[in-house]
């Protein structure tokens, strides 16, 4: 019997080692994570993506810009009148970001905590968990992403923030 236990529980362990495995943490000094869940992100756009996470991260636009195509554009997936085109090419996308970081909301931005859930091709899914600093406490706003990629750099990017349950 105690042997029976001790392979059920060994058992156990290594599949909860190999299930949590997938999760694998990326720590940077700013205190926000990043993490692949599963699937493999083509070796291609990697780079780019970590690359470009770093600078949007530290809030710097400039080098954000690098990594966005030309005629790069986000779409919001939620509210009435979704979907609706939220900013269209790079240049409006960097001043759109640059007067976001300006506003009171905009400065509250800790950062975030980035889970990568897979990806299809040149499209990757994510999960973007953006952290804002109150009196009163930190408040995290969580959005589905799914960002597709074309000539290396971010393409279209698909936002969604479920409605709060």
């Amino acid at each position: 019997m105690i042997a029976r236990t001790q392979i059920i529980t060994i058992a156990v362990s290594l599949a909860a080692g190999i299930g949590f495995g997938s999760f694998i943490p990326i720590g940077w000094a700013d205190g926000h994570t990043m993490r692949w869940v599963s699937g493999e992100f083509p070796e291609a756009f990697a780079a780019s993506m970590e690359a470009s996470s770093a600078a949007f991260l530290a809030k710097d636009m400039e080098a954000t810009r690098e990594y966005l195509t030309d005629d790069f554009a986000t779409y919001v997936l939620h509210g009435e009148d979704a979907p609706k085109l939220l900013v269209k090419g790079r240049d409006e996308t960097i001043a759109v970001m640059n007067s976001f970081f300006a506003t009171d909301f905009g400065t509250r931005w800790e950062g975030a905590d980035v889970e990568r859930v897979g990806s299809i091709g040149t499209a990757l899914v994510q999960v973007e968990h953006d952290r804002y600093k109150y009196d009163d406490g930190t408040r995290t706003i969580s959005t589905l992403v799914i960002i597709q990629y074309k000539n290396g750099k971010r393409w279209k990017e698909w936002r969604l923030v479920p409605d709060p349950a």
